[in-house]
């Protein structure tokens, strides 16, 4: 093989391998295989050895991963590994020493939003919380579609700062970017409660009867937030409704804690 058809073959291949980069599946160990052989025709490659050590630290093989890692920073450019070193230290807990990855690799690439998302969960981890609000809120505003959980994620740290009123413009601002979403407009009901406000908290869980009306624990909910709303009368006949809508579902473990929590809602005075 010519060396210009060896290196387009490479380059074919490290570029199939780093798109799969994003979760773990049965492919990683067959392409940990490829990687073997293209080092072998290439040692001390850099990108190959990142590549490697990506896999590596996503199986959970972290002295193998830090050792490609560490092999791949070659002088002048260290920072090119640094996102792959902060993502090896993150899944091994040292959130510190991750942390710093990140720092360094924003340095070099402010743009590249996943570092932002990892060096939020790494700041929130050591208590950091007003550092990783800052780093949610850029990588949120990066990224066309992140996932409902991320909006979470960042919600739930202007909760643990006392910013309840933050944290439901976060999650509102989500839903405005994702569309009406159960997770995000639960976690909101939930807030709603917390600062005092259930008219706001049943508007919101009213939103969703499109999404979770037909399930029995939708109702129960509705039921628990009527009553906490002073509306007695109104949750009795939606207690009654979970129930027939329960007797309609095969019974399970799940349906019967509903069952249980019914029946403690039912004699609750008013």
């Amino acid at each position: 093989m010519s060396t210009l058809r060896s290196i387009q073959t490479t380059s074919v291949l490290l570029m199939l391998i780093l798109s799969k980069l994003g979760f773990a599946h049965p492919g990683d160990h067959h392409s940990i295989a490829e990687l073997n052989v293209l080092l072998a025709e290439n040692p001390g490659e850099q990108s190959l050895l990142v590549a490697r050590g990506a896999l590596y630290t996503r199986t959970g093989q972290w002295i193998k991963a830090e050792q490609d890692l560490r092999q791949a920073q070659i002088p002048d450019s260290e920072k090119e590994v640094a996102f792959e070193l902060g993502r090896l230290y993150y899944n091994m807990g040292d959130y510190l020493k991750a942390w710093g990855y990140f720092d360094t690799y924003l340095s070099l690439y402010p743009g590249y939003a996943p570092a932002y998302l990892l060096r939020a969960r790494s700041a929130k981890e050591l208590n950091q919380f007003e550092a990783a609000i800052e780093s949610y809120l850029t990588y949120l505003d990066m990224t066309p579609q992140p996932q409902p959980g991320e909006y979470v994620e960042s919600a739930q740290l202007f909760a643990a700062i006392g910013n309840r009123a933050r944290a439901l413009d976060m999650l509102d601002s989500g839903m405005k970017k994702l569309g009406l979403n159960p997770q995000l407009q639960r976690y909101a009901m939930e807030l709603e409660l917390e600062r005092g406000e259930p008219n706001l908290a049943l508007t919101r869980w009213y939103s969703l009867e499109g999404y979770l009306g037909r399930t029995a624990q939708w109702t129960m909910t509705l039921g628990k937030l009527l009553i906490i709303a002073n509306k007695v009368e109104e949750a009795k006949l939606v207690i009654s409704k979970a129930r027939t809508q329960l007797s309609k579902q095969k019974s399970t473990s799940a349906r019967e804690a509903i069952r249980q929590e019914l029946d403690r809602l039912e004699k609750i005075p008013g």
